[in-house]
């Protein structure tokens, strides 16, 4: 190579390496050299920030305005505005103060509302009751219903929020917001036991007949079985032969067990010098 071409390459190489430093230090031949939200300004060969487009907030060239870093773009300020477009749907906007306001029928706060009966949904931005008030059953609980005159909600019959809602004998159920008898009452018969009926009177289950709860309910020679809730007899007495061993009888006016004539049940009952089998209940 001769030192006319080792001059030549030399020179452009230094070209190469300069321009490579240029874009490197922000310069730029094309809009391929700069970022998204940039150009190439080729008089200046620097990347400059596209229109609308910001780094900074400063940037927006606007108090009403801010950078969203992310997208690198100038949006409004909350609140802030110089069209309806930049509120929000519910919003107008009040050019002269470039504030976004509630426009007519809806709100921002409880200012705009009725102080004694409404307040300002924060979700619907609309005026509405005040809880525990109503203009219809709507705006009531499921359970509950609208009366007209106190713009209250008020609980249907048989239904409650709390205990007080309830008759004194009730409770209320706060998964089914439904009045339920305390333990011990009842509503109707299917809070009592088979055996039982509800005495709406007492508001308490009470046996039915052929039934008990207590032993008062039976004869004096009887027991109140807590498992069948029926009258039993008492132990060696009876009401019926099958309440006695095979080998007796059911005495009716003393509701006693007696043996059968031929049989016993105590050596008493056999002839001197005899004794009761236990096994067979025969004297020998």
């Amino acid at each position: 190579m001769n030192a006319k071409n080792v001059v030549l390459l030399i020179g452009i190489s230094f070209m190469m390496l300069f321009m490579l430093g240029c874009i490197q230090t922000g310069g730029c031949t094309s809009d391929k050299n700069c970022k998204a939200w940039q150009y190439c300004n080729f008089d200046k060969s620097s990347c400059v920030l596209k229109a609308g487009s910001c780094e900074k907030e400063a940037d927006c060239n606007s108090t009403l305005m801010t950078c969203d870093t992310k997208a690198h773009s100038c949006l409004y300020k909350t609140g802030k505005c110089v069209v309806d477009g930049n509120c929000q749907s519910w919003q107008t906007c009040a050019v002269s103060e470039s504030t976004c306001k509630a426009a007519p029928g809806f709100c921002d706060s409880d200012a705009v509302c009725d102080p004694e009966l409404e307040s300002c949904n924060q979700n619907t931005h609309k005026c509405g009751p005040k809880p525990g008030l109503c203009n219809t059953n709507f705006d009531c609980k499921g359970w509950e219903y609208c009366e007209v005159k106190s713009m209250k909600c008020v609980v249907m019959e048989g239904r409650c929020n709390f205990d007080g809602d309830c008759d004194t004998w009730q409770s209320c159920d706060l998964k089914s917001n439904l009045c339920v008898a305390k333990k011990g009452f009842c509503i109707n018969d299917g809070d009592c036991g088979t055996w039982a009926r509800c005495d709406k009177t007492l508001q308490k289950c009470v046996s039915r007949q052929g039934y008990c709860i207590q032993d008062n309910e039976c004869s004096s020679w009887q027991y109140c079985d807590a498992k069948t809730h029926m009258c039993k007899a008492n132990k060696d007495l009876c009401d019926t032969n099958s309440d006695c061993g095979s080998w007796q009888t059911c005495d009716k006016a003393s509701h006693v067990c007696a043996s059968i004539l031929g049989y016993c049940s105590y050596d008493q009952e056999c002839p001197a010098g005899e004794v009761c089998d236990e096994k067979t209940h025969v004297c020998k």
